[in-house]
């Protein structure tokens, strides 16, 4: 009989967790957390953030005040949490190498969730000395033995084989998008871009794209602490918008788009693609997921201005290409994915104690 036929106790250990937002990480797991939850397991989260926020949706919240970076040295705190639990799942990167410390001491299985995986694209992003200082602890942390690592993509996968990190018995567990809560119109004005601004979002492409093509209105809406500067420098054909907390801000962008421009270097998943997808959106992106658009190379602005020129001018094919986006986009389903989960948690909790 598997574990899962009786309600589990599971600790995540993700770096940061709602309602404290920098990206997509957060969302996965929190909805991991929220689909656990309602399918009546037990579910605490060892976070960062405020402490006094001890709850989320009806889940325990324990809140570690600092950076992310503290998740690394939150050894007794988690060896506390974790002795009442059945499962640790913890998430790339701060909080993995506590946790296999502590299962390994307690007995109990952990499971690493890759929510992020960069590769050469460290350097990039933060140079080659910080960059290559990066790389080191990703490999470090991701070199841990788990007793399953879960990955969103195969692409994701594909790249921990690629710098060394991957095991026998990884995974590819795809997540679920918001299904329900996309909206549709019927008029779509806008290029639309919209990720955190860092480098490895392509966020310099899409500014040149908007340059070159100045009759075309593009719309991004971004976050980061460079917001302001990268205003500045934007033409005047683009809508540039700061984040808010609203998810309709969002959910009505998207709808409003006709074309949705992604031209990330390098992702685990990218969940604003199907997002975006589910919303009817043409799409222009370097990312591997099935789409229907225009698929471009990383870095290839020629490329990215050609396919927006293309399909803006086709707004008659946008609107297919968004039909069919719409049907791919119903596969991503949260219900599948933890069920998924549970699948793996039941497996781990009986295989043979070494």
């Amino acid at each position: 009989m598997l574990q899962t036929d009786r309600p589990l106790k599971v600790l995540l250990v993700p770096e940061l967790f709602p309602p404290d937002f920098a990206g997509g990480g957060e969302y996965v797991a929190g909805q991991i957390a929220l689909n656990l939850h309602r399918r009546g397991h037990g579910v605490t989260v060892l976070t960062t953030g405020d402490p006094d926020v001890t709850h989320y949706e009806g889940i325990q919240t324990v809140r570690l005040r600092g950076s992310r970076f503290r998740l690394s040295f939150a050894k007794n705190r988690l060896m506390e949490l974790a002795t009442g639990v059945d499962i640790i799942h913890a998430f790339t990167y701060h909080g993995l190498y506590p946790s296999v410390q502590v299962g390994r001491a307690l007995g109990k299985p952990v499971v690493c969730g890759v929510l992020a995986l960069f590769g050469d694209v460290w350097q990039q992003m933060h140079g080659p000395l910080g960059g290559r200082l990066r790389q080191f602890y990703e490999r470090l942390v991701l070199r841990q033995h788990f007793a399953a690592k879960l990955h969103l993509s195969g692409f994701s996968q594909a790249l921990a084989k690629d710098i060394g990190v991957d095991c026998p018995g990884d995974q590819v567990v795809v997540p679920g998008i918001s299904q329900g809560q996309y909206r549709q119109s019927d008029k779509r004005s806008y290029i639309l871009f919209t990720a955190k601004l860092d480098p490895r979002k392509g966020y310099g492409l899409v500014l040149e794209a908007a340059r070159r093509l100045p009759d075309i209105p593009f719309r991004i809406i971004t976050w980061g602490d460079d917001f302001d500067k990268v205003a500045a420098l934007a033409p005047a054909n683009v809508q540039m918008e700061r984040r808010s907390d609203d998810r309709n801000q969002y959910l009505d962008a998207l709808a409003g788009a006709r074309v949705f421009l992604f031209p990330t270097k390098v992702e685990t998943f990218g969940l604003v693609l199907p997002e975006a997808m589910a919303s009817g959106c043409s799409i222009i992106s370097t990312s591997p997921l099935p789409f229907e658009g225009v698929r471009v190379g990383q870095d290839d602005a020629d490329g990215v201005c050609a396919a927006v020129r293309s399909l803006w001018d086709n707004p008659a094919l946008c609107a297919r290409h968004g039909e069919a986006n719409r049907q791919i986009a119903a596969q991503y389903d949260w219900h599948r994915h933890v069920a998924t989960l549970e699948e793996i948690y039941g497996r781990l909790l009986d295989a043979p104690k070494h």
